[in-house]
């Protein structure tokens, strides 16, 4: 068995290669195989399933984010959670609670990520290429059929030394701009 990640540069291949936290993994599109291309537009599109079902998860979710003391949420792209992917819904109480965005499991914390643990959040092309903001054209993409497909890459540390990055998946750039804004704001407004 090949390993999906052995056609990138050294340095992308070992941080991919081992960066897994919480069972969340880091990935990006370009290191997709079409079958995982396929099965991420999927778990894209499912979102508009049935509206008795989104709505009895939303009603669930807000009592879990009362729980849990939640200032603020927001969408946080698509993830690969346990080797699925997930649509990404965060929580803001101290840390940075993740959520399924979708019905199944609302209530459910998919993984924690400790606001003093992110250092950086950046946007990076499906080959993990940093991204620029004023390339994103929101104008463009609307006007071009090829999707545009970038990654929300949450940059982490720890006393003991770094940690693997996070990253979330978007399928167009104005969303994943948001994203990244939202994560900035509260790594940057933290004591």
């Amino acid at each position: 068995m090949s390993d999906a990640l052995g056609g990138l540069p050294g340095a992308a291949y070992e941080l991919l290669r081992g960066a897994r936290v919480y069972s969340i993994g880091y990935v990006l599109w370009g290191a997709l195989h079409d079958t995982e291309l396929e099965y991420a537009r999927a778990a894209m599109a499912s979102f508009a399933g049935d509206q008795d079902l989104r709505h009895e998860a939303a009603m669930r979710r807000s009592e879990k984010l009362r729980a849990i003391g939640s200032e603020a949420t927001f969408f946080s792209g698509l993830a690969r959670v346990d080797g699925e992917f997930r649509s990404i819904r965060v929580a803001t109480p101290q840390d940075f609670v993740l959520l399924d965005n979708g019905s199944q499991d609302p209530e459910t914390e998919l993984a924690r990520l400790p606001r003093e643990s992110i250092t950086h959040a950046v946007i990076v092309d499906e080959n993990g290429l940093e991204v620029a903001d004023a390339l994103i054209d929101p104008i463009r993409e609307l006007e071009t059929p090829q999707e545009e497909r970038y990654a929300v890459v949450l940059k982490r540390h720890d006393p003991s030394g770094e940690l693997p990055p996070v990253s979330f998946l978007f399928r167009s750039g104005e969303p994943a701009l948001e994203c990244r804004d939202r994560y900035r704001r509260f790594i940057g407004s933290r004591a």
